[in-house]
């Protein structure tokens, strides 16, 4: 799947591996393509990936400007564009400086948490994510991870994302549907679970 998904941009690679069980978890950067062959990856994991082009912001392959980006225990992969990406920090966040736009999601997730308290359960990450999603404007497909409790979700607004049985993927497969705009869902070796809806500013009419 993430050499299918190298047609979306391979200027840089990476992954975010996690076991739900025994709550650990490791992050993988790399400049380019992923090299398999060279890596031994632990069985038993759920594996999160993001296949990033060059932005207009970072040509220069750097691990602090590369997905996934992390803030506390939040980590985020985007893809898509955030158009009010400078608002944003204007309002929420004035000390982040990372240039990359998907940087500013996990800051928001910390940000709303610091502001509401600390995350004790799954309906209390709802009601962080929720309303950060409803703040962004233009498009995402996105995974997140909370490290604390090892909760995934997936949402998208306007970015292409599709999901067959387990497998969620920006490039179609054979009999993959749409993830559905607008709502918030929770991942799991069992796939995708609807969670909760957020107010979509998709940019494209939908009918």
């Amino acid at each position: 799947m993430e050499k299918l998904n190298r047609a979306r941009g391979n200027f840089a690679t990476g992954i975010c591996y996690v076991n739900l069980e025994y709550k650990t978890w490791n992050i993988l950067r790399s400049k380019g393509d992923f090299n398999w062959l060279q890596t031994s990856l632990p069985d038993n994991f759920i594996y999160l990936g993001h296949n990033q082009a060059p932005t207009s912001s970072q040509r220069v392959f750097d691990q602090k400007t590369s997905h996934p980006f992390v803030c506390g225990d939040w980590v985020v992969a985007h893809n898509g564009v955030l158009t009010n990406y400078k608002n944003l920090i204007s309002q929420f966040t004035p000390g982040h400086s990372n240039p990359v736009d998907s940087s500013v999601i996990p800051a928001l997730f910390c940000e709303f948490e610091s502001r509401y308290g600390p995350c004790e359960d799954i309906d209390d990450e709802k009601e962080i994510i929720l309303p950060v999603l409803g703040y962004l404007e233009g498009t995402f497909a996105l995974w997140i991870v909370n490290l604390r409790s090892m909760n995934i979700y997936i949402a998208r607004q306007g970015s292409t994302l599709y999901h067959k049985d387990v497998n969620v993927s920006s490039i179609k497969g054979d009999d993959y549907l749409p993830v559905e705009e607008g709502v918030l869902y929770s991942y799991s070796k069992d796939g995708l679970i609807p969670f909760g809806n957020f107010k979509s500013k998709s940019p494209f009419l939908t009918l």
